[in-house]
């Protein structure tokens, strides 16, 4: 069946979320061998405190909560109405300060000055866009030196892809949006420093995740580390990355 456009896949994001207070306990001071890539996505924001953070798609707001317990300046975006109006349901119900500003804007015409960030956080918001046009716009958003962190699904491996289409495809899954290929995973490189990367997330641990429900996560990821860090060639197959990326230049 064909993808539905992105503003689509917003709309039935908000439509299917169950609000909740949002985890912020996990993410205060997560270890550099998390297993988890949202928690070592954390680890490399490093100190953010008094830091202007940017979490670009911020989505229904999860994450917002945890980097301001870490005592950053938040600012939030996300193209969807619905969504930012969610995030901002979630923060009354998760934090007891003001609210930051959320903002909804494209990631391509962020509504800020230049070089006015320190941080990006961009979690699974790349897969959907053109790489090189969002990527110049969190250069000319951040100060000299300042840091992106990127977690974004990826698929090197034409087994992994092979087996993923005897799964039924999802429902709302907006036209362009796929896992990042090895080329496009360098085009989010591109121009940058590399100062952190690690591969996560073996094909069999969503697998594993939909027969065993929640039961056996945190074993399933213990696992899946493990393997990862120990067997270099598995990386191929991983089917997420988590980078942190350094602004080169002005």
């Amino acid at each position: 069946m064909p993808g539905f456009s992105e503003i689509e896949r917003s709309k039935s994001e908000a439509a299917h979320t169950v609000l909740k207070a949002a985890q912020v306990a996990p993410y205060l001071s997560p270890a550099a061998d998390s297993p988890f890539p949202l928690r070592y996505a954390f680890y490399l924001l490093g100190d953010v405190r008094g830091k202007t953070v940017l979490d670009l798609g911020c989505g229904s707001g999860e994450n917002i909560p945890a980097l301001l317990a870490r005592g950053a300046n938040v600012i939030a975006l996300d193209l969807s109405r619905e969504l930012t109006e969610l995030a901002r349901q979630r923060l009354g119900m998760t934090i007891s300060c003001a609210a930051p500003p959320i903002l909804v804007a494209s990631a391509y015409d962020v509504p800020l000055r230049d070089s006015s960030v320190d941080l990006i956080l961009c979690a699974s918001l790349l897969h959907h866009l053109n790489i090189p046009r969002a990527m110049g716009e969190m250069r000319r958003l951040l100060k000299p030196g300042g840091i992106v962190v990127v977690k974004e699904p990826v698929r090197f491996s034409k087994m992994a892809a092979a087996l993923r289409s005897l799964f039924p495809a999802q429902a709302d899954v907006s036209d362009d949006e796929h896992p990042l290929t090895r080329e496009e995973l360098a085009q989010v490189k591109a121009g940058w420093t590399v100062t952190g990367e690690r591969a996560f997330r073996l094909p069999l641990i969503p697998l594993c995740q939909r027969v065993l429900g929640g039961k056996m996560v945190h074993k399933l990821f213990a696992i899946d580390g493990w393997l990862l860090k120990n067997v270099s060639p598995l990386k191929h197959f991983s089917t997420s990355r988590v980078l942190r990326l350094e602004k080169v230049g002005t």
